[in-house]
């Protein structure tokens, strides 16, 4: 009996292990499941709504870095700009793109959605979203030009996004770098493509040129690389770092390149940006961005007026204002046309009577001052405006003409102030009280003369002196990190002419070079052509000043308050000055 009682309890054991193992065998199975079902759910990144943004968990609210490995958990957009309900995990070793030319809606540049993308997405519409709505209200003047202009080089149009990440549409944006305007161009950049920069103007700042150049550039940068977003990333960091970056890791995956340090965090953030601003930008409303008051799209005529008139007299030509001419023409750097030439294709505001604004603008050239030239004048210590305009005899208009007034003038110790010299009129002393300058470079056209300021503790300045005592050769040595423009702007002459003078073919330069300035046979020649003196003492009489006399007797004004002791450009009728002593 007790026997079978233990062989019935052993079976009912058995039975018992057997139900628990298979409850445990399908809990197993149902996690196994469950969790699979996650991982798959997981894996693909949706562009999350604003209202789901402002509740994200601390897991996504604390990425605070955007030097992110952007080849992890890719997803790709359809053609229509949606992401499918579900994806499929893409390897990360590829990341898949979308080339997708078609409507509104549809991209022309590859697009894919990754953490680093999605962090920037994140990073414009809450971060910052006041900064992208401002771009966006500037998008709609500038964003159908510049669209046009692409198609019309063949390019995507979608590359528009880069300008909005490069300056957010801001033609005067200005980098440490010194890179301007919409597309941020360095000068040497902008000079290979056809952007000219002078004292006059800077095209880098023109979003019609500016941006022909940037589709010549990228154009050239695809042709190198064969992929847009390399392209994207060579005009960003230079395509000689790309080409370094692609031979040393053996890849011509940008993603794959972004993991490395090799390029800078700088590019490894831009493809991103351009991403994320462009998945933004096609649809605003989704991300939050309504209400938003767009600025007009730029319209504009082109005119052919006179070098070197101002903008003053074009505005009252067309009945418009200078702000109006400055903002449909931000590449002009002072208030008057580019003086070394001729004719000058402005923009006015479309809508004009343009053969009335021919007509008008006739009338007034023939009455307005025209300059002929212009002196720097280093500002000192207990200078201001009024006291620089009182000496030299000249108004504040006068000096917006040729000094850059975008923000306003000022006058601080050390800065540089332009002042105007003036064609003479009949009957009418335009003059300002400044010396005709002999040795310089001319910085507008013959027979117009540049004029130099009242004596300035600069070497420029000094150098003038030094002409006049026979060294002809007026240089300037280069300093670690000075380009040929900076030294085209501080001395007033044009990059042409200092390669032209210097025999420098692509216009490179390098520490301690000598560079001159002035060509040794014009000094010369301009020398020979000043006209003797045949006085020893000058009375001076009623009306008279410094800038007379010497302009009388071909003296430099600095000189001549040497020589008779004058402490300031003051003098009186009665007074005796002596005059240098001829020479040779």
């Amino acid at each position: 009996m007790f026997g079978i009682l233990l062989a019935r309890v052993v079976e009912m054991k058995r039975a018992v292990l057997f139900v628990v193992g298979l409850v445990g065998a399908l809990g197993l199975i149902v996690m196994l499941t469950g969790a699979g079902s996650q991982v798959i759910a997981s894996s693909p990144v949706n562009i999350p709504m604003l209202e789901e943004r402002t509740s994200l968990g601390n897991d996504q609210a604390s990425v605070s870095n955007p030097d992110i490995h952007a080849d992890k958990g890719t997803v790709v957009l359809t053609n229509d700009g949606e992401i499918p309900g579900a994806l499929e995990q893409v390897e990360e070793e590829e990341p898949s793109l979308l080339v997708g030319p078609g409507s509104l809606e549809k991209f022309d540049i590859p697009i894919v959605f990754n953490e680093a993308v999605q962090y920037f997405v994140q990073f414009f519409t809450v971060e910052k979203r006041k900064v992208f709505t401002r771009w966006l209200k500037r998008s709609e003047r500038y964003v159908p030009m510049i669209r046009d202009i692409l198609r019309q080089h063949g390019m995507p149009e979608d590359l528009v996004y880069l300008a909005m990440i490069e300056s957010g549409f801001n033609t005067r944006a200005y980098s440490p770098m010194k890179a301007c305007g919409p597309w941020q161009f360095i000068y040497e950049t902008g000079e290979r493509y056809g952007l000219k920069k002078s004292h006059w103007v800077d095209e880098r700042r023109d979003p019609q040129k500016s941006t022909v150049a940037a589709a010549r550039y990228l154009r050239d940068l695809f042709k190198q690389f064969g992929d847009w977003y390399l392209a994207a990333a060579g005009y960003n960091a230079g395509e000689k770092r790309i080409e370094r970056a692609i031979v040393r890791h053996e890849t011509t995956d940008f993603w794959k390149l972004s993991k490395y340090n090799t390029l800078p965090r700088e590019t490894r953030e831009y493809i991103p940006q351009l991403i994320a601003a462009a998945i933004i930008a096609k649809d605003p409303k989704r991300y939050g961005f309504t209400n938003i008051e767009y600025e007009s799209p730029i319209e504009f005529v082109q005119e052919q007026v006179p070098g070197g008139i101002s903008l003053e007299t074009v505005a009252r030509a067309a009945s418009t204002d200078v702000a109006m001419l400055k903002s449909l023409n931000p590449e002009l750097l002072t208030g008057i046309t580019p003086p070394d030439a001729k004719q000058y294709a402005m923009k006015l505001p479309k809508g004009i009577e343009q053969q009335g604004f021919r007509d008008n603008l006739a009338a007034a050239a023939e009455k307005e001052r025209r300059i002929k030239g212009f002196a720097a004048y280093v500002v000192k210590k207990k200078d201001s405006l009024p006291k620089i305009m009182k000496r030299y005899g000249v108004t504040y208009a006068d000096l917006t003409l040729v000094n850059y007034c975008d923000t306003g003038l000022k006058a601080k110790p050390g800065t540089i102030v332009y002042i105007p010299s003036f064609q003479k009129q009949p009957g009418v002393n335009t003059e300002p009280k400044v010396q005709v300058a002999r040795g310089l470079k001319k910085a507008v056209p013959a027979p117009q003369v540049e004029v130099e300021a009242q004596k300035a503790p600069t070497a420029e300045l000094k150098r003038v002196v030094q002409a006049e005592k026979g060294d002809t050769k007026r240089y300037h040595i280069v300093k670690k990190g000075e380009k040929l423009t900076d030294i085209s702007e501080k001395y007033g002459v044009d990059v042409a002419t200092l390669k032209e003078i210097n025999r420098l073919k692509k216009g490179q330069i390098n520490p301690n070079m000598r560079i001159q300035l002035v060509s040794e046979k014009k000094v010369v020649s301009e020398k020979k052509a000043q006209p003797k003196i045949a006085r020893t003492f000058h009375m001076v009489k009623k009306g008279e000043n410094l800038s007379d006399i010497s302009e009388k007797y071909g003296v430099n004004m600095i000189t001549l308050k040497r020589v008779n002791k004058l402490k300031s450009d003051r003098i009186l009728a009665g007074m005796r000055l002596r005059l240098p002593e001829k020479k040779g």
